[in-house]
């Protein structure tokens, strides 16, 4: 689950140097999951650095909300990967942004099509959730301002 902390720290530098160019191909390994959430929500990694329990660094207690859920079940999705022998960290894949989706049909190797699943899954499900901005540990949810 740390891993995907780990990455997404390393992916906040593929947002600042604009990782996500709509419907280019990209391989850049790490920077795809960065690269996916600015596809699909259109914010920058960044803003998930240090949000609820499993987003950014760290990860353990009960996702505060439904963003931090997909970030947790992004951590198992990777486990599950790393578990099949895949190299999360590293692992590269091609991928296009369409219509606000990570797309990657055309792969044929099980562990890109494994971490594009995740990354793209968790994309869309953090697409789907409000962005409540709070700090880590603070319960109470304080209004975004839009990023």
């Amino acid at each position: 689950m740390a891993a995907f902390h780990r990455l997404l720290l390393l992916l906040s530098v593929a947002v600042a140097s604009g990782a996500a160019r709509r419907s280019q191909r990209t391989k850049r390994g790490l920077l795809e999951l960065a690269g996916a959430i600015k596809c699909s929500t259109g914010r920058s990694a960044l803003a998930y650095m240090v949000y609820g329990c499993y987003c950014g660094l760290g990860g353990q207690g009960w996702p505060r909300d439904r963003a931090d859920w997909c970030c947790h079940r992004h951590d198992c999705c990777y486990g599950d990967a790393e578990y099949l022998g895949c190299q999360t960290k590293t692992g590269r894949y091609q991928w296009t942004c369409e219509d606000r989706t990570a797309e990657c049909d055309d792969l044929k190797d099980r562990c890109e099509k494994l971490l594009c699943k995740c990354d793209r899954e968790a994309a869309k499900c953090l697409r789907k959730a409000p962005f409540i901005q709070k700090p880590r540990g603070v319960t109470r949810a304080v209004p975004a301002t839009r990023l």
